[in-house]
């Protein structure tokens, strides 16, 4: 049986007339997201994983799969400078909150992330992750490029901020993205 797309909200498709607001746009984009993705059991794609670094891995940290254990994906800060990281390992994507060690947590793939945006920039800034695995506003001048995500609302409150992470496994797609640059 179709279904009538009665039962969904309409969203505007922008036009090259309207005028640019960053901020609000992106507010809009979420608060639209939030209202149809949630009912449908969707919001973000994550992964549930389990911290056994022997240290607490904090909320938005950068994260990649370093093993597994009884089904679970075992995850570790993604930090190419480490001489122990391999730098070709892909970023699985962004802890969601806190996990601490020997306990479980989900990792953000793609989605909306609520967190502490200071220092990320303002809203429609592109988010990289630099050479030590820290979230930064824009590319970084040395190393490959390493695109996580964008801000879609910047606060300071813990949880006033947004990120829309767009992990694509490395910094390929991100690299093609920017124009090779």
């Amino acid at each position: 049986m179709p279904v009538s797309s009665s039962n969904y909200p309409t969203m505007k498709y922008p036009l090259a007339s309207d005028p640019v607001n960053v901020h609000g746009d992106f507010k809009v984009l979420v608060d639209a997201l939030n209202d149809i993705l949630p009912p449908l059991g969707l919001g973000a794609a994550y992964i549930d994983v389990r911290n056994t670094t022997g240290a607490a891995i904090s909320q938005g940290t950068p994260v990649f799969i370093s093993g597994s254990v009884s089904g679970k994906s075992l995850i570790e800060k993604y930090n190419p400078s480490s001489l122990t990281h391999n730098p070709d390992v892909p970023i699985l994507g962004l802890v969601k909150n806190d996990i601490a060690n020997n306990s479980n947590g989900l990792v953000i793939i793609s989605g909306v992330i609520q967190m502490n945006t200071t220092g990320l920039g303002a809203a429609g800034t592109k988010i990289y992750v630099n050479d030590s695995g820290d979230l930064v506003a824009g590319r970084p001048s040395t190393g490959p490029a390493r695109y996580i995500a964008v801000v879609a609302i910047q606060a300071t409150l813990a949880l006033g901020g947004m990120l829309i992470v767009q992990t694509k496994g490395n910094g390929t797609w991100g690299a093609l993205k920017d124009g090779l640059s």
